[in-house]
């Protein structure tokens, strides 16, 4: 079919695991890219058996999360859903600077329904419906005239292999740092994503669908932390469980930031996948899946996901902030690091907060350096699966 090739596969890659898999999930993840970029399926599988996936989109609101979740929960019926509250001082459905992007990567994976068209319709309130039928519902008029764009990508769909989630893999210093405990709470009338808010969790009560509510960690400003206070008043009212990251010192920000504003690059994510996997295990009723046989095709999974780890860092090999930062919270890849002692590692600097970040886990050994002397880093890398030696780099 012509569509088939010429349509965007972004929304089709990101969610191929989701519609492929028979058996349900049971947490199913929503928000922004705070959420696509900021949580690990794949590491709470491997650290818990939890089945779960991450529905989150670029540039998503809550509003739009309420239509991905009711469409979501058609496909599979979790037992937890996860919702982040970032933007939710956004008086409005749709974040206007990327309507497009967002509503596509959202839905043009669902197939066409009623419910799709509902989603749609109200979300435009009803405003040039025939024209954002067209796009949302119908896309092919919108990709049909592709065929400049094409490349080798567009005759597949490409399996992104984290369940949903994207690595972001970079360093970036942040914005300046607020003190939460300075700022006051949000007073004034609720804006339509707080409505949109309590309307999820709403809908989870009547569908017998635990909820957790988060705040995803990110260099807020004082708008932004005045919100987040507000969500707990919300939560309060439902007695839902919320987990405001912004007042937990959790986050490095100095190297788990992938740009000055508002994304978490590996290291961070992983940070906050720990956390949530461990909430969530003591605080639902989650099963452990990994003795499950009818999931057993997950341990296939990660096998893959592991050779996605491994080759983001031979990407990133010839630059060893990247390095270092990919190699935080690694159980699949063994690593030695030997530094010269002619190497300045002073407090402060972004390698000493990277090597702390790995616990110091490194060894002074000037032998290492005899035949590179031009060099002060040295780093292996075996894969923990076969014990064979993956890399040895230099710096």
């Amino acid at each position: 079919m012509i569509y088939n090739v010429t349509k965007r596969k972004e929304a089709y890659a990101k969610s191929l695991d989701f519609f492929n898999q028979e058996q349900n999930f049971d947490v199913l993840f929503f928000g922004s890219s705070h959420v696509m970029n900021g949580i690990l399926p794949m590491q709470l599988w491997d650290n818990y058996g939890i089945i779960s996936y991450n529905m989150a989109q670029s540039s998503s609101t809550i509003a739009i999360s309420y239509y991905n979740l009711k469409l979501a929960c058609k496909e599979t019926k979790p037992k937890l859903i996860v919702i982040d509250t970032y933007r939710i001082e956004l008086d409005d459905k749709l974040y206007r600077k990327n309507i497009s992007n967002s509503m596509h990567n959202t839905f043009d994976a669902y197939p066409l329904s009623y419910e799709k068209y509902k989603a749609i319709a109200e979300l435009f309130d009803g405003k040039d419906i025939i024209e954002n039928e067209f796009e949302y519902l119908f896309n092919f008029s919108l990709y049909h005239a592709r065929w400049k764009e094409l490349e080798k990508d567009d005759f597949s769909i490409k399996n992104t292999y984290g369940k949903g989630a994207s690595y972001l893999v970079q360093i970036a210093k942040p914005n300046k740092i607020i003190n939460f405990d300075n700022v006051g709470i949000y007073d004034k009338e609720e804006t339509v994503n707080m409505e949109y808010l309590r309307k999820i969790i709403e809908y989870c009560k009547s569908n017998d669908i635990e909820i957790l509510v988060t705040y995803l960690p990110f260099p807020a400003n004082e708008k932004e932390i005045a919100s987040s206070k507000y969500v707990q008043t919300i939560c309060d009212e439902y007695n839902v469980n919320y987990i405001n990251f912004l007042n937990i010192k959790l986050i490095n920000y100095s190297i788990d930031c992938k740009d000055a504003n508002s994304h978490l690059n590996v290291s961070g994510a992983r940070k906050v996948t720990e956390y949530l996997g461990k909430y969530i295990m003591e605080n639902y009723n989650i099963s452990n899946q990994r003795e499950n046989k009818a999931y057993s095709f997950w341990y296939e999974d990660y096998n893959e996901y592991i050779d996605l780890k491994i080759d983001n860092l031979e990407k990133n090999k010839k630059n060893l902030n990247n390095y270092l930062m990919l190699l935080y919270g690694e159980d699949d890849i063994r690593y030695e690091i030997k530094i010269s002692s002619t190497r300045e590692i002073n407090e402060g600097t972004t390698l000493y907060e990277l090597l702390k970040n790995l616990d110091n886990n490194y060894s002074i050994d000037d032998s290492a350096f005899e035949k590179n002397k031009d060099k002060t880093i040295n780093i292996t890398t075996w894969d923990n699966r076969t014990g064979e030696e993956i890399d040895k780099v230099w710096f």
